[in-house]
């Protein structure tokens, strides 16, 4: 399972995501390898002035 590549050309990011061959995503710290999540089902997510309340 290989890192989403970085299109900024620096690795300054605390958090980074990458697709398994199964279709799942997988987040991590990229300063605690212990501290990761793995999902068969990702959405975007917009800024809070975005959302509205129900």
């Amino acid at each position: 399972m290989e890192p989403a590549p970085n299109d900024s050309g620096e690795n300054d990011e605390q958090y980074g995501s990458f697709t398994t061959g199964g279709g799942d995503v997988v987040v991590y710290d990229t300063d605690n390898p212990e501290a990761w999540l793995q999902s068969s089902y990702a959405v975007e997510v917009g800024a809070s002035s975005e959302r509205t309340s129900a």
